[in-house]
């Protein structure tokens, strides 16, 4: 990945909707390698997908949470066996496995309080293998973003 690509990714990631008219006129190339460079970077999985970003709140969203999990027994099978069943809940927008004092971190955007509670009563709490749960309630976002540092 040379510096041109590097320039057109960081262009694209904080406007996956530039026409390739702009990125022609913000690299400084013609249409043709421009268009070659993307589907190039595109086949390397470089440049995954083109999202939009939606307001939460404007969708009725308006309770995020990360939930801290510790599961009983950590063991191959059941390790596997959560980080499947947690793909199946949409709640659920991401999800990660640590190291630490807590096993999982789940990142969860529900309506409101009602719904968290359905999630962890009528879902989560479900599982197999669930040991400690706690729940940190997000009262305000300072930065979020998906833009990654690609200064040279």
């Amino acid at each position: 990945m040379d510096s041109i690509d590097r320039k057109l990714v960081s262009l694209l990631q904080r406007n996956g909707k530039m026409s390739m008219k702009e990125l022609s006129s913000e690299l400084g190339l013609s249409i043709t390698p421009i268009y070659d460079r993307l589907k190039r970077l595109e086949k390397q999985n470089v440049i995954t997908g083109y999202h939009a970003h939606i307001d939460e709140k404007k969708m009725g969203f308006g309770l995020e949470v990360f939930c801290s999990v510790t599961l009983e027994s950590h063991k191959a099978d059941f390790l596997k066996q959560f980080e499947e069943d947690i793909k199946k809940f949409e709640e659920v927008l991401e999800c990660y496995h640590l190291a630490g004092s807590f096993d999982f971190l789940l990142k969860i955007l529900v309506k409101n309080m009602d719904d968290y509670g359905d999630f962890v009563n009528k879902k989560l709490a479900r599982l197999d293998n669930i040991g400690v749960v706690n729940s940190h309630m997000v009262l305000k976002k300072i930065k979020q973003t998906r833009v990654l540092p690609l200064t040279e």
